[in-house]
């Protein structure tokens, strides 16, 4: 559109810079002379003279003459205004930066502090991280905001004696390094793997080994010392036979844990299930142990001889009781069970009520008095188990001088033995029957004990000796039990 028609619409006049054919009302008619013109705009469109120049307020940059004094945007600088930098309206405006119009061109003369420009164009797009800028550390922040942290060469040196060098450790010659470990940056320790590490301890080890891995993880110089278990005897939970046994070691499938390595065995093949015996062990590998239940055919079947005599019908304890970790050599500790084991020292200083319990644990119960005189007697009713004449030497009693006066095995004296096959039960230990003969002080019961022990002389060693008894609470070197059982072992 022609200029001089857009100041008609719009106001002001649209002024040529020389006016050959007219240039509004008189009041514009002076100007430059033809002859000082360029030749360039000889032909450049004008205001017809009879248009009128309408002012619309002080000039502004718009290109028009709008206060009608025929000059165009004068007091606006093209080339140095930021506000119109080459152009009307043209403001040089960019990101956090201070600005400049050079030669009708924005430039960027100075970043607002704070403020950076990394990326080379116009305008300072990056915001410090640090304001004021700091000298780089070893932080894992661009401190100086250069674009980049930590960089090594502007780095401070590390702290000293941050960390264990210990000799002959995974520690020895380590020196301190800036890196970023766990979501941390700082100086760390240039430790192996095999050195525990944790972020949080200043020196980067630590406070305690948690791995079993056989190495020295917090340099200490000991080698995995939480787990004091190591190299300690261990099995496999299996017992008797079944037991498989081996050392505790470092779990290889936890490294956290220990774990009972089979293979370390001098014989790592268990044995074979067998049948129960009164041991303490799991002889059939079933999960119990001296398994006593009637009712199981996995028990253990105790050694016992049946008696028939006078109306009696019952089983008798082929031995005197003993504990099933009894051996030749120690009665044992064990009141798991009373066992019928040949072989074993009896289990004497044991009162009334525990040996009850020890034969009802095995699936039986005490004799009566009358069971274990019958058991003695046999048949023809002897005076002694072995027959009507005394024999000093068959039993263990006093006059039996080769063992002077000690309690010996169960089932030792081939001699001593009766008609239906139990031994000793004359001499060696004294047995307690379940025959109340009457009530002590304090209520404790009085009960008959049958056939006399290694102190015993002779007249105490008879099958109808029944003068012998004690109070239910009694307990001697001396005095021990048998059990008896209405259906057998």
């Amino acid at each position: 559109m022609n200029r001089a028609l857009l100041a008609l619409l719009l106001g002001g006049c649209a002024v040529e810079p020389y006016c050959y054919t007219g240039c509004g009302d008189a009041a514009l008619d002076a100007g430059p002379g033809v002859g000082d013109a360029p030749a360039d705009v000889l032909d450049a469109p004008s205001v017809p003279r009879d248009v009128p120049c309408v002012p619309t307020g002080e000039e502004v940059c718009n290109e028009l003459d709008d206060d009608c004094d025929r000059a165009v945007d004068e007091g606006f600088d093209l080339m140095t205004s930021p506000l119109d930098c080459g152009a009307c309206g043209n403001a040089c405006r960019f990101p956090n930066a201070e600005v400049a119009c050079v030669l009708g061109e924005c430039e960027v003369t100075a970043c607002l502090p704070g403020y950076a420009d990394l990326d080379g164009a116009l305008g300072c797009e990056t915001m410090c991280p640090v304001f004021p800028t700091q000298p780089e550390d070893c932080n894992g922040i661009d401190d100086d905001c250069d674009g980049v942290a930590d960089e090594p060469e502007e780095l401070p040196p590390p702290p000293a004696d941050l960390c264990r060098t210990t000799p002959g450790t995974p520690c020895a010659g380590v020196v301190p390094v800036c890196a970023s470990r766990s979501g941390r940056s700082t100086w760390f320790c240039g430790y192996s793997a095999s050195v525990e590490f944790d972020p949080i301890v200043p020196n980067g080890i630590a406070l305690e080994e948690m791995l079993c891995d056989g190495q020295d993880g917090d340099c200490d110089g000991v080698v995995d010392d939480p787990f004091a278990d190591l190299g300690e005897a261990c099995d496999d939970g299996g017992r008797g036979a079944c037991r498989d046994v081996g050392v505790i070691a470092c779990d290889p499938a936890d490294s956290a844990l220990t774990a009972c390595d089979l293979s370390a065995s001098p014989d790592p093949v268990p044995g074979a299930p067998s049948a129960e015996l009164c041991n303490g062990i799991d002889d059939d590998c079933d999960g119990v142990i001296d398994n006593s239940d009637p009712s199981d055919p996995a028990r253990i079947r105790d050694d016992m001889v049946r008696v028939v005599r006078g109306g009696l019908d019952f089983w008798i304890a082929t031995y005197e009781a003993s504990r099933p970790d009894g051996t030749a050599a120690s009665a044992g500790t064990s009141d798991a069970r009373a066992c019928s084991t040949p072989g074993r020292l009896p289990w004497v200083a044991v009162g009334f009520d525990d040996a009850a319990a020890a034969c009802a644990a095995a699936g039986h119960r005490l004799c009566t008095a009358a069971e274990w005189q019958a058991a003695c007697e046999g048949a023809l009713g002897t005076s002694y188990p072995y027959g009507e004449a005394y024999d000093g030497a068959a039993c263990n009693g006093a006059d039996r001088d080769v063992l002077a006066g000690r309690v010996t095995t169960c089932g030792s004296l081939a001699s001593c033995v009766s008609e239906a096959g139990a031994f000793d039960l004359s001499g060696n230990v004294k047995e307690w029957t379940n025959d109340l003969r009457g009530t002590a002080s304090g209520g404790r019961g009085i009960y008959a004990v049958r056939g006399g022990s290694v102190e015993s002389p002779r007249l105490g060693l008879t099958c109808d000796t029944t003068l012998s008894q004690a109070t239910e609470d009694t307990l001697l070197p001396t005095l021990g039990f048998r059990c008896c059982d209405d259906d057998g072992p």
